[in-house]
């Protein structure tokens, strides 16, 4: 990603219209791994070698930087796993709002997480007269970079009474709850919750048809009238490969590296790989125009502060490690449990390129400005260590 935007935003930039936010995280994607962001200095514990290496940027949209982010995530979950069945259910807007939504990223990302979540909850609260555990994650694209902003939620496959003594599961294993009822009244809150914001004038409207009070309650209704699409999963494997599986969503934005196939600067083209769900899931590979990649890739960047990772129900952040201890203490009376195990995976500390062992130490850094800082001490006029 770095080498597509330092290859061609200095050309396209002028032909997008895009705001300072958008701005300032693509010049840090650019400057990702170069000298522009300064350079960190390692020593190896060993054999005292020292050797500098550029500085990433450590912005979330950063697939390079969010690699080792979401291999913490999935250690730190792992602790809370429960020895039960998951599902995964996965809101997804209507395309109809999306003009909305990529206007008013503010205020309907997060009525999208509050009403999915609370869907979720009033079911569980009204079939199994509990509360669930649901870790809710934000997407915003397809396979091909398009606008598709959806919502990816893991549940509980039971709930914890409102006392605390009793977890309750489904009578069924196959599905949770009634798909078609969950995304109803999905559908119900989400419209709710945006007539309120379109009455209290807090939103900006893309299509100046909408600001007609008539037209926009013909839209509305309309909106009502359709279904909306709601996917459930039957329950996975086994509670490890839930965090496994929801560790892929957690840390990526639009793409990873690993798709993008080649980059033809005389050209001006990117081409990436991308899985047709319409023909099988078969792979194929798409060629875009540098212009319309990057006008696609922006399309993804997260409003600044915007939390895309949610816990709510006995997983919410208030009441997490009480409602978990709660929930195990009750599984293992019934002779359920869960052995914590760590993620497999191999060793990817940082080794010395003299001699090749693990347990590269930060000495110090050069800042953008050229500064040079010691570790555990202040800027320092000198030039090296």
């Amino acid at each position: 990603m770095g080498g597509i935007l330092r290859a061609f935003l200095p050309i396209v930039l002028p032909l997008l219209k895009l705001g300072q936010h958008q701005l300032r995280v693509l010049g840090q994607r650019a400057a990702c791994g170069t000298l522009q962001l300064g350079a960190n200095l390692f020593q190896c514990p060993h054999c005292g070698h020292r050797h500098w290496a550029p500085r990433s940027c450590g912005d979330r949209h950063c697939p390079g930087c969010q690699a080792a982010k979401s291999r913490q995530w999935l250690a730190k979950q792992l602790q809370s796993l429960l020895p039960v069945p998951y599902y995964h259910c996965v809101f997804t807007l209507p395309p109809e709002l999306n003009a909305l939504v990529l206007a008013n990223p503010r205020h309907l990302y997060p009525l999208l997480f509050d009403c999915a979540a609370q869907s979720l909850l009033a079911f569980g609260r009204n079939r199994l007269r509990g509360d669930l555990g649901i870790t809710a994650v934000l997407h915003t694209w397809g396979q091909k970079l398009d606008f598709h902003p959806h919502l990816h939620c893991i549940v509980t496959g039971g709930a914890l009474s409102p006392d605390g003594k009793r977890w309750r599961s489904p009578k069924q294993r196959k599905f949770l709850f009634p798909v078609r009822a969950v995304a109803a009244l999905f559908r119900g809150k989400f419209l709710a919750g945006l007539r309120q914001l379109l009455d209290d004038q807090a939103l900006h409207l893309a299509d100046p048809a909408l600001q007609a009070p008539a037209a926009r309650a013909r839209w509305l209704s309309r909106l009502y009238q359709k279904p909306w699409v709601l996917y459930a999963k039957r329950p996975f494997g086994g509670p490890q490969q839930v965090v496994s599986y929801l560790a892929n969503y957690t840390h990526r934005v639009a793409l990873s590296n690993r798709r993008i196939l080649a980059i033809d600067v005389s050209q001006q083209t990117v081409s990436f790989s991308y899985r047709d769900y319409r023909h099988s899931s078969q792979l194929k590979a798409l060629t875009l125009s540098g212009l319309e990649f990057i006008r696609r890739f922006s399309l993804h960047i997260l409003p600044a502060g915007l939390v895309r990772i949610r816990h709510y129900g006995l997983l919410g952040n208030n009441r997490r490690k009480r409602g978990l201890e709660t929930v195990r203490a009750i599984l293992q009376r019934r002779g359920r449990a869960v052995a914590i195990a760590s993620p497999q995976g191999q060793d990817r500390s940082m080794r010395c390129p003299a001699c090749g062992q693990a347990g590269l130490r930060l000495v110090a850094f050069r800042d953008a400005a050229g500064v040079l800082h010691r570790i555990g001490a202040g800027p320092t006029p000198c030039d090296s260590l």
